[in-house]
């Protein structure tokens, strides 16, 4: 009775949160295993929460259901870093601690995403269960339709004292398309007590279409999701399923503020910027005689007149490095005999030294439902690829109007050139809190 209650209150909260939680998207379960996760992190300002959930049935005739879930929190710092907990609330690694507790923190600083050879990972935690401090070192690279990764993992001895053990593994996804994947791992410790054995699953993983969540059916030989659990196997087989539930934090503080200022409008932005910053220049004035009638015309003619220079009222700002070195002027025509001081030379010289940036492609991506990278750097000519890497639809619109993508399906690409200078804001018409900026110089 007290299991069935149990289950039914993990489909209630499971089923709230379906209902409630609003769309986002994480890493897809399409790109990795169940047991090996160290090199998945996540995007800024998204929330995850991943529900891991294993059972096991007794032989008839009790065929009683004994549940085994495990609940991951974290969020994604920067696309990656991922910190977070994980939480087990029937762990078999200790007697003493049915409830386990797993709080880490991963790194991904290499990505294949990024044009890089390969995907390296790594995670360090602290377990409660245990006492210890545990970590994982992973890398993977993907291949067509197959993505392979391999881990070692320094995990603390539960089996007394200080000691620490060690773990290897590996496994890989299969796509079958947008939406399915096969998935299998194993890993095993250098050293096994008597009751462990090499922990193994196999599943088939889920995109949903036109939804941030991805699925996974599986089974496995280990019990919790932690690195302490996915290290070490068991006798019994354990039926079971994972559910990705990711939350859009900058979809609760997009009010509906006005897109940033189109290329046009920096640009006269700018322009007025650079006509303030201007080294100072003394201006003339030709002061011409009024003209004279025909029958005041005077017999003799006037002595030429000398153009006067005089200062003009606009005021104009002084702060210049140039001006700043050069002497104050005690005369308006200083200036004429000789300008070099009124206007800097040097400084033309050292851009024109100034290697021009060479246009280059860039490829971007789409990923957790925000533009990745947010801000991109190009020079004139550049051109920009974006490849959508969730299962649902996007955009790549400018917010003057300028360029615009159309819908984007699911491993689909837009690239655009940039002919132009200036600052262009992008976003996502399907999804209007997915924002990015280009910046070309």
């Amino acid at each position: 009775m007290r299991v069935a209650q149990k289950w039914l209150a993990a489909e209630i909260v499971v089923g709230l949160i379906l209902c409630f939680s609003p769309a986002a998207s994480a890493q897809s379960l399409l790109d990795r295993p169940d047991n090996i996760s160290t090199d998945w992190i996540g995007n800024s300002g998204t929330l995850y929460f991943n529900f891991v959930h294993r059972f096991t049935a007794s032989s008839a005739p009790e065929r009683k259901v004994t549940n085994f879930p495990t609940f991951l929190v974290a969020t994604g710092i920067a696309s990656q870093a991922l910190i977070g907990f994980n939480y087990a609330s029937n762990s078999a690694l200790s007697a003493r601690y049915p409830n386990e507790w797993e709080f880490f923190a991963r790194y991904a600083p290499i990505q294949q995403e990024d044009d890089k050879p390969l995907d390296l990972g790594a995670q360090i935690d602290y377990n409660l269960a245990v006492k210890g401090v545990d970590g994982e070192v992973s890398i993977a690279r993907r291949e067509g339709p197959v993505r392979i990764v391999a881990m070692t993992r320094l995990i603390a001895d539960t089996l007394g004292g200080d000691n620490y053990r060690m773990a290897y593994g590996g496994g890989g996804t299969l796509r079958l398309g947008r939406f399915l994947a096969l998935a299998g791992d194993v890993a095993s410790l250098t050293s096994r007590s008597p009751n462990e054995r090499i922990a193994w699953s196999a599943g088939l993983h889920i995109a949903l279409p036109n939804t941030p969540h991805t699925l996974s059916l599986h089974v496995s030989n280990a019990n919790t999701s932690t690195l302490q659990g996915l290290s070490r196997g068991g006798s019994e087989r354990r039926w079971g399923f994972e559910f990705t539930i990711p939350v859009h934090l900058s979809r609760f503080f997009t009010n509906g503020e006005p897109l940033p200022a189109a290329p046009e409008a920096a640009a006269v932005a700018t322009a007025a910027k650079d006509s303030v910053s201007m080294p100072p220049t003394v201006q003339t004035k030709v002061v011409e005689p009024p003209p004279v009638k025909p029958a005041d015309k005077p017999t003799e003619q006037p002595p030429p007149t000398t153009p006067v220079t005089q200062p003009t009222s606009t005021p104009v700002r002084q702060d210049t490095a140039a001006t700043r070195a050069a002497p104050p002027r005690t005369t308006a025509t200083a200036p004429t005999r000789n300008p070099q001081p009124s206007t800097s030379t040097a400084a033309p010289t050292r851009t024109a030294s100034t290697p021009r940036p060479q246009p280059k492609s860039v490829n971007a991506r789409i990923k957790g439902q925000a533009f990745v990278p947010g801000t991109i750097e190009v020079s004139v000519g550049s051109s920009v690829s974006w490849k959508n890497l969730d299962a649902l639809i996007h955009t790549v619109t400018a917010a003057d109007k300028s360029f615009d993508s159309g819908i984007i399906q699911a491993e689909g690409s837009y690239s655009h050139t940039f002919t132009k200078a200036g600052s262009y804001p992008v976003i996502c018409t399907v999804h209007p809190f997915m924002k990015a900026t280009v910046v070309v110089k």
